[in-house]
């Protein structure tokens, strides 16, 4: 087996403050996660272990043995060697058989997790920012499922409840691997200098100094205009001409620029589908509260 492969893994959940946790893991110098590859495109999920199940269906990924080996060819002397995806957590079965195949049993696993809840609002409020949602929240939940079954081009991300049923996914890593660490959203946001440091306890490494104040991927924004949706986020010949004509660090500060300006906060959950979603999930909790040991009374209400 080749030495410089992932000795830890970040693999959910979605919408639960990965995106931050790897931005902070990253800044330590005895830890290197990959962000880039040789290619100079972004990869900070390689979504490797899974490809099978989401190749057809997202955009971005490794979808090859010797390129998902190659994202870790610039390691010098750090420690600890890791990468996030966080459909690792959802396709759990398909990912842990990998996981033992390519990297072996000792991987070190870290699971963050958030109220269901919210934690399928801020995704659906992320797809509605995108070109994958355009239904209320209420139809939205209710359709997803069907919606994935049916277009196999559809993201796994619109899964709403079903990514939010934690128990069994964070029991079968549990069984599977010896080092497990749970990060709740919660306590991330509260306290993220306390919540990063218990994750550098967990991967053995010094307590380091680490900019915590950047949110990356922060959410609870919608658009204003669904005519400004359509034209920066969909497939259409000002976005064509916009890319040949300039370079991506403009396109971004342009992009946004525009989302400063077409967006503002989004609404707040309608009550009545919180009390559905709340009788959905309210059993996976009691389970998941007795696998890791925490109160998630806050959860229930």
């Amino acid at each position: 087996m080749k030495s410089k492969l992932p000795n830890f893994l970040l693999v959910g959940a979605a919408k639960c403050g990965t995106s931050s946790l790897h931005n902070y893991l990253n800044q330590h110098s005895d830890i290197f996660m990959p962000t880039y590859n040789k290619e100079g495109m972004k990869v900070k999920e390689p979504r490797f272990l899974i490809k099978d199940l989401v190749q057809n269906r997202l955009p971005k990924g490794v979808w090859n043995w010797d390129e998902y080996q190659a994202l870790f060819d610039d390691i010098e002397n750090q420690k600890c060697l890791g990468e996030s995806t966080v459909l690792y957590l959802y396709f759990y079965e398909h990912a842990i058989k990998n996981i033992k195949k390519y990297l072996g049993e000792d991987v070190k696993i870290i699971i963050m997790l958030r109220n269901p809840i919210y934690r399928a609002y801020s995704a659906y409020s992320f797809a509605s920012r995108t070109m994958q949602e355009n239904q209320s929240f209420k139809n939205a939940i209710d359709s997803a499922y069907t919606r994935y079954e049916n277009d196999k081009s559809v993201s796994p991300m619109i899964l709403y409840k079903e990514l939010g049923m934690y128990a069994d996914m964070v029991e079968a890593y549990q069984k599977n691997f010896s080092d497990v660490h749970v990060v709740l959203y919660d306590n991330f946001i509260e306290n993220t200098t306390k919540e990063v440091k218990r994750v550098f306890d967990f991967l053995g490494v010094e307590d380091e100094k680490v900019n915590t104040k950047k949110v990356v991927n922060s959410g609870g924004k919608k658009w204003k205009s669904s005519f400004m949706k359509n034209i920066l986020m969909g497939n259409n010949l000002f976005k064509i001409i916009f890319k040949l004509l300039f370079p991506a660090k403009l396109r971004f500060l342009v992009k946004e620029t525009i989302k400063k300006i077409f967006m503002e906060k989004a609404d707040e959950m309608d009550n009545d589908v919180k009390n559905e979603l709340l009788h959905y999930f309210k059993a996976d909790i009691q389970k998941l509260e007795k696998l890791i040991n925490k109160n998630l009374s806050e959860w229930k209400k």
